[in-house]
């Protein structure tokens, strides 16, 4: 800490332009948890964002939706918590009062924001959170897989949308997000879970991980490969996590009739789809966002006991001034770099 007064932050002023600056601590009110943050991973959200290409964030933003750090102070009713504490946050700010908010839904809130994307983030040296978006880390687990349960309960959320147990799924897409799905279906004791992508690099982090089928759809047709490895039963799910028309439409093409389709990636522009097969096969077109406690506390149970895998997903680490650098790191070798780390505080 710089000193009482002030800290320091990141912003993403502009498309690919981050500006380190001096600014207040962090107001802490009644019911607030300030904390320390220690390490905060760069999400394809944020890779998004820094070229101006995400369709609901908008500069300037301090980034940093996936961090985890050590409670410094808390605010007036807090008693979960206290100063030394390793935590981990739910970067969700919802109303509590809308209909989904009322059902139990409030990862889809009508007012959704997201802290790092609509919010200040982690990108700064501290961050006042209301208590009840903290989350301890269990005992023995790294700040770097702290800052990795974002991510891991955006893959278990989406598992259990589709409700994947005895199931053959299909994961398009090895980049973290698309690891972490096939990683949490196989947690949810899904039948059979293939991945694919266009690189081997990703594909064998993700055999690393534990995923059974990897399948480069550069080098083997996966319709065959889903022929052999699924029967003549075929996928019973597919999970696209690339963000682009060609795997949505390849899983619309792929799937057999009746079945579904979860829909994680990010579309920076619209895809054309054929809408017509979706119709004939009377698919489930099914969207996944974010994630909710339950899904949290699933992730910091099966991290712990080795049935989700995060040190293979984790790239490279960077000190918090070198933050720029990543980024242009991650744009020289995007296929290598899956989860990067940024080190606020050793």
């Amino acid at each position: 800490m710089n000193n009482m007064a002030n800290m320091k932050i990141a912003t993403l002023q502009n498309p690919q332009q981050i500006i380190f600056s001096d600014a207040p601590m962090p107001q802490r009110r009644a019911g607030d948890v300030l904390i320390k943050v220690k390490r905060f991973g760069i999400c394809g959200s944020d890779l998004h964002a820094y070229y101006g290409q995400h369709p609901f964030m908008s500069c300037p933003i301090v980034l940093g939706h996936e961090f985890s750090g050590v409670v410094e102070d808390v605010g007036a009713g807090v008693k979960d918590f206290s100063p030394g504490d390793a935590v981990t946050v739910m970067p969700q700010l919802y109303c509590g009062t809308c209909p989904q908010c009322a059902s139990g839904r409030y990862n889809i809130c009508r007012s959704l924001k997201v802290i790092g994307c609509q919010t200040q983030g982690g990108a700064a040296e501290y961050i006042a959170v209301d208590a009840g978006l903290v989350k301890k880390l269990p005992p023995g687990m790294t700040f770097e897989q702290g800052a990795m349960i974002e991510p891991a309960a955006v893959g278990v959320h989406a598992a259990k949308r589709a409700g994947v147990q005895d199931k053959n799924v299909v994961v398009l897409g090895a980049g973290t997000i698309g690891n972490l799905c096939a990683q949490a279906a196989v947690a949810q004791g899904a039948k059979t879970v293939i991945i694919t992508d266009l690189s081997d690099y990703r594909l064998k982090v993700a055999r690393d991980c534990g995923i059974p089928h990897a399948v480069n759809t550069k080098e083997r047709d996966l319709g065959a490969a889903i022929d052999v490895i699924c029967g003549d039963w075929g996928a019973d799910v597919f999970f696209e996590c690339v963000g682009v028309g060609a795997t949505i439409n390849q899983a619309i093409e792929l799937s057999q009739k009746g079945r579904d389709i979860v829909v994680l990636g990010v579309f920076g522009k619209r895809p054309e789809t054929n809408m017509g097969l979706v119709q004939d096969k009377e698919l489930r077109l099914i969207g996944s966002l974010m994630y909710t406690y339950e899904d949290y506390d699933d992730v910091l149970r099966l991290v712990p006991g080795g049935k989700i895998k995060l040190e293979p997903l984790m790239s490279a680490a960077y000190p918090f001034e070198n933050f720029a650098l990543a980024f242009r790191d991650i744009e020289k070798d995007a296929e290598k770099m899956m989860k990067v780390i940024i080190e606020v505080e050793k």
